[in-house]
């Protein structure tokens, strides 16, 4: 809630199971005639490490071998207080989620992209 601006609890809640709920559709019905992926955005001040492992479990649980892509996030316009994850940390990040399930990761960083 704290990062979309949404002050309803209630509404931010059905708006998180409706997009789970999408993806799940969408790779139950169509994965074999569309390309289906996952972008999370990852940047320790706005998801713990607990958060971010309960949404790669939640995605294995989906699909193990949807790809994910995770952005190395940082403002560019807002928020600039912000620091941008380093490669380092962004490579935790993919053999995190690797660890939970997920076959195909790959880490958006500075020095170019890794992964899968």
């Amino acid at each position: 809630m704290r990062i979309t601006g949404i002050k309803d609890r209630e509404l931010a809640s059905r708006y998180q199971r409706t997009q789970w709920e999408a993806l799940k559709y969408l790779v139950d019905q169509y994965k074999d005639e569309v390309f289906v992926g996952v972008g999370l955005p990852y940047n320790k001040a706005l998801i713990s490490w607990e958060e971010l492992l309960e949404v790669g479990e939640r995605i294995a649980s989906i699909s193990s071998d949807l790809q994910v892509v995770v952005l190395d996030y940082f403002p560019t316009f807002r928020n600039r207080s912000l620091v941008r994850p380093s490669p380092k940390e962004m490579l935790k990040v993919k053999e995190a989620l690797n660890s939970v399930g997920l076959k195909t990761v790959i880490v958006q960083t500075s020095l170019g992209h890794f992964g899968p």
